[in-house]
């Protein structure tokens, strides 16, 4: 379960009103309201849900409720002394925390991906074996292995491109458990796809973060490509009833369910029969219509939505944190980025005054909030040989524009200028080695966009709460904690003066 979903619980079962919790918080009755409904990401100061642990332990006065938390907590019984009950369901409450290096491995699998053919496999023939009956049942885990194979046969056969419908939010040991149904599953989808199919998939967020990422950087070659669209089911679900739909409209449908992991012994159904597949599909779709896309993705020729998309995102108010392979657009002067964006077939009023609404937001924005950039800064013969790009320029027709020495120079004294400026504005020099083909940009709570910034070029916009707390931990353990939290703004401004002293002198 999610924070905000055991939040609900307990709330529920100690009788306790938003206001009622709000008032021991000392918080606003509508934050409480929205960290119970999963509007707000869990408080990331583990004093403060320890503090509300405290109420619910002091709650815990009677047989029925001790005995129904301790049940949802999966323990014989709740402990007796006070101090153990608050940090047991801290414990409880607290987020399962993903692996920092998740979302790295995630960005280095998206960054090295090549504009390239899809991967060719061998593929065992099923053709002679194909299943004709209108219903045929396969039990464990082998059956629906050997289940889910029949089915990709099935899309590949057709002739009309269709859109494979896929959910499932049983456990997952039946598709990576064994290497070699992995590469044949792998092959089958990558044949399907290749023949023009697409595919809709509703992914199972609150189960697992890490398994999450590590299948989109498996398949990350697809997304690119506009082949798969993903989408999530916001809000929560109990996980002890689990479903599989797997679905060729028109074809053929894989089902099956389970409770809890258990999928050793449970049967999984392969429909032939149309009125059958039609009546499964018209279930994935009226869930889809509760769903919510997972990550909106952005190739070069739709840049026309991507800028459009970057504009809503920039209206957001909140702290940010930002990686890019070179210093970010909203600190470039106008006239730099006018002249820079001469040498593109980009060049318009249009886009001027784009740039232009970008920096009055941002400038807007710094009087409230933070900004923090991370920012690796080229050896001097890189800059002074070209070969430091303009930010995700590679976005933008005309191809990759890349830095003048003196460009470099006049955008590096902005950044200076607003170090001096603006108190909300940081610099957080990281030295190298660092992975510079991709950018992160995260606000806090709101939202995070990751490009890849090496051709071909790709955005990824995604405003599910799990995947925003992981990109942004992501971010801040590269700063790390302490100096994330205590930013030395004229120590910086003094390095990046150094710095550009170093250019001029390499200049001469």
């Amino acid at each position: 379960m999610c924070f905000y979903e055991k939040l609900d619980i307990l709330m529920n079962l100690t009788k306790t009103s938003n206001s009622l919790l709000a008032r021991h918080m000392s918080f606003d009755p509508s934050y409480i309201s929205r960290l119970r409904s999963g509007k707000r990401l869990p408080p990331r100061n583990e004093d403060v849900v320890k503090k509300m642990a405290e109420y619910f332990a002091c709650r815990c006065d009677d047989g029925y409720r001790r005995k129904a938390i301790a049940d949802i907590m999966e323990l014989s019984t709740l402990p007796e002394d006070a101090e153990l009950l608050v940090n047991a369901i801290a414990q409880w409450m607290l987020p399962a925390k993903v692996s920092k290096q998740e979302p790295g491995i995630y960005l280095n699998g998206l960054s090295g991906t090549k504009d390239q053919s899809m991967p060719s496999m061998g593929i065992q023939n099923f053709e002679e074996s194909f299943p004709n009956e209108e219903l045929t049942l396969y039990y464990g885990v082998e059956g629906k292995r050997l289940a889910v194979l029949y089915l990709l046969n099935e899309i590949i056969a057709q002739d009309k491109p269709q859109s494979l419908l896929l959910f499932s939010d049983e456990e997952t040991s039946w598709m990576t458990g064994d290497i070699a149904h992995k590469r044949q599953y792998a092959a089958l989808m990558i044949k399907a796809l290749s023949r023009g199919h697409t595919i809709k998939i509703i992914h199972t967020v609150s189960r697992n973060l890490d398994e999450m990422l590590s299948a989109i950087s498996q398949w990350m070659p697809l997304y690119m490509a506009g082949t798969i669209e993903p989408y999530y089911y916001p809000k929560k679900r109990d996980g002890i009833f689990r479903r599989s739909l797997f679905i060729v409209p028109g074809t053929a449908a894989v089902v099956s369910n389970s409770v809890g992991e258990q999928t050793a012994n449970s049967v999984n159904l392969l429909f032939r029969n149309p009125t059958a597949v039609a009546s499964f599909q018209g279930e994935y779709l009226q869930y889809l219509s509760m769903c919510r896309p997972l990550m909106h993705i952005f190739n070069a020729k739709d840049r026309a939505d991507y800028l459009a998309t970057l504009a809503e995102f920039e209206e957001e108010k909140s702290n940010v944190l930002l990686k890019s392979e070179s210093l970010s657009l909203t600190t470039m002067p106008e006239e730099l980025f006018s002249q820079m964006l001469c040498r593109t077939q980009e060049y318009n009023a249009n886009m001027l005054d784009y740039h232009k609404t970008r920096i009055k937001k941002f400038q807007k924005l710094l009087l409230s909030h933070r900004v923090t950039e991370i920012v690796v800064l080229p050896q001097p013969k890189e800059v002074v040989s070209g070969k430091v790009k303009m930010a995700l320029s590679d976005m933008l027709d005309g191809g990759t524009v890349y830095y003048t020495l003196d460009e470099y120079l006049l955008h590096l004294h902005n950044v200076i200028k607003h170090l001096d400026l603006y108190e909300n504005y940081h610099v957080h020099l990281t030295k190298r080695p660092i992975e510079n083909r991709y950018s992160v940009y995260v606000r806090e709570e709101r939202g995070a966009i990751v490009a890849k910034t090496s051709q071909p070029p790709v955005a990824l916009f995604m405003n599910e709460g799990n995947m925003i707390a992981s990109y942004w931990d992501f971010l801040k353990s590269i700063i790390k904690e302490n100096a994330y939290e205590n930013p030395r703004n004229t120590f910086i401004a003094s390095a990046l003066r150094a710095y550009v002293n170093k250019l001029s002198n390499t200049k001469r």
